[in-house]
C-alpha cells in the first residue's frame, strides 16, 4: 500500500516504549514544534484486534493517519487522550488518590492545534503497549521510535499507579502477542510478572529497533528535549527545562532496595540498554537524605 498522499515518505511516525517511561512528554515536547503534531494514545488497540499481521494491521494504522493528517489540515483538531483539550507531560496525577495509587488524569478527547502545517507535516502516533506488541509489523512500513527508562524507576512507578501495571498484566499488549500473555499466565507472583514484562519489552526494541532508534528518558531529561531529534529533527534546537523523576520523592514508601535486588537478579535484553550499576546507583540515590528528582 502506498503512503497517503497527503504524507510525505517518512513523515507518518510511530512512537512507544515502556509504559512510564516518558513517552508522553515526548510528545509534549514534539508538539513545541514547528510542522510537528504528536498525538497520546488516539487509536485503540481493539481497531486492530483479530487484523492480519502485517498488511492488515499495517493497512489500518495507515489509515488512521490519514485521516487524523486531513483533520489536522482541515479543522486544526485531532483525536488524542487528553486533559482538558491538551495534551499534558504526565497522564498521571502527582500525588495518590484514596487508593493510595495516582490515576490518571487523561481522557478520550480532541486536541486543537492553531500552528500552522504544511501538507506534509510530521505526524507522530504515540502507544506503549500496543505499538511495542506490534513492532515486527510496523516496523515494516512506517519509522518507529522507543523511549526506554531506567528499569528500577520504571517499575517504581508501576508500583504508586493505578493501571494493569501495578498487577503486572498489559492486555494492550497480551491481545497481540499470545506467548506474552501464557508468560504473564504462569507467573503466580506480581513482581515476578512486572519483570517478565521488563524483559519483554526490551526485547522487542533490541529485537526489531535499530539502536539510534532507542531514546533513554535519561538522555531525553539531560538535553532538554533535544534527544529527540532522531524522532523530529527540529528537536535538536530543544532546550526545555527537565527534571528527572527517577528518584522521585513519592517512592519513598517503597522498598526499593528489595525490587532493585530482584531486577538485579534477573537476566535479559534490559541489561543491554542499562548497565546493572544505574540500578545500583538510584537504590542508593533513593536511599540518601534529601533525594528527589
Amino acid at each position: 500500500m502506498e503512503p497517503s498522499s497527503l504524507a510525505a515518505a517518512g513523515s507518518d511516525v510511530i512512537l512507544t516504549g515502556i509504559a512510564r517511561s516518558g513517552t508522553t512528554l515526548a510528545c509534549t515536547l514534539l508538539n513545541r514544534l514547528p510542522d510537528t503534531v504528536a498525538l497520546h494514545e488516539p487509536m485503540s488497540p481493539r481497531m486492530l484486534v483479530g487484523l492480519a499481521v502485517p498488511e492488515g494491521v499495517n493497512d489500518r494504522v495507515a489509515a488512521f493517519f490519514a485521516a487524523e493528517r486531513r483533520s489536522l489540515l482541515d479543522r486544526g483538531e485531532a483525536r488524542s487522550r487528553v486533559v482538558d483539550g491538551q495534551i499534558p507531560d504526565n497522564p498521571y496525577a502527582a500525588t495518590p488518590g484514596p487508593s493510595g495509587l495516582r490515576s490518571s488524569v487523561v481522557r478520550e478527547g480532541t486536541v486543537h492545534f492553531d500552528k500552522p502545517l504544511t501538507p506534509s507535516f510530521r505526524l507522530v502516533i504515540k502507544h506503549p503497549s500496543c505499538f511495542t506488541a506490534l513492532l515486527g509489523s510496523l516496523t515494516e512500513r512506517f519509522p518507529c521510535h522507543a523511549i526506554i527508562r531506567n528499569p528500577l524507576a520504571v517499575l517504581l512507578s508501576w508500583q504508586t499507579t493505578a493501571a494493569n501495571w501495578n498487577e503486572g498484566r498489559q492486555p494492550a499488549a497480551e491481545v497481540f502477542d499470545a506467548d506474552l500473555r501464557l508468560r504473564l499466565d504462569a507467573e503466580p507472583d506480581r513482581l515476578g510478572r512486572q519483570l517478565a514484562m521488563i524483559a519483554w519489552s526490551f526485547g522487542q526494541y533490541a529485537r526489531y529497533l535499530r539502536p539510534e532508534s532507542v531514546i533513554r528518558y535519561e538522555d531525553l531529561i539531560a538535553t532538554g528535549g533535544a534527544a529527540l531529534k532522531r524522532v523530529a529533527p527540529a528537536a535538536e534546537a530543544l532546550g526545555e527545562p527537565l527534571c528527572s523523576r527517577n528518584a522521585n520523592p513519592i517512592y519513598g514508601d517503597l522498598d526499593a532496595a528489595a525490587i532493585g535486588r530482584r531486577l538485579l537478579a534477573t537476566s535479559g535484553p534490559q541489561w543491554d540498554f542499562y548497565p546493572r550499576q544505574a540500578v545500583r546507583e538510584l537504590v542508593d540515590q533513593l536511599a540518601s537524605p534529601g533525594s528527589g528528582g
